[in-house]
């Protein structure tokens, strides 16, 4: 009789669920602290040449991949997996935010190349 999912021990389920949902977020605020980083820096030079950055979505964008971090992280700890609907929503924020933050860094990075005059 073959069992269809094996259990645990105390130190595999510390090393395969606790400390990589925690590795997870970790690296999500890193990840996002670093795109708000960038979008302050991108409105800074807004407000100093005067041009336009669109540095908001630099700001803003990265919140879809926390939402998306926060559905797994929740999910995980409560010992489910997300279910086809929670799946298709999480990846639909990963996705805009990812394509979001995306332009946002592309037009930050032409602007910059342009007033530096690489072109």
């Amino acid at each position: 009789m073959s069992s269809v999912g094996t259990v645990l021990t105390g130190n595999q389920h510390f090393i395969f669920v606790t400390l990589t949902g925690w590795l997870a977020i970790t690296g999500g605020l890193l990840l996002w602290g670093g795109f708000i980083l960038a979008g302050l820096m991108s409105r800074r030079l807004e407000k100093a040449y005067g041009k336009v950055t669109h540095w908001q979505f630099l700001m803003a964008a990265p919140v879809g991949a926390v939402g998306y971090l926060s559905m797994q992280s929740w999910a995980s700890w409560q010992h489910q997996n997300l279910g086809p609907v929670e799946q298709w929503i999480g990846y639909t924020l990963l996705i805009w935010s990812a394509a979001l933050c995306l332009w946002g860094v592309w037009r930050f990075r032409h602007l910059v190349r342009i007033m530096s005059g690489e072109q």
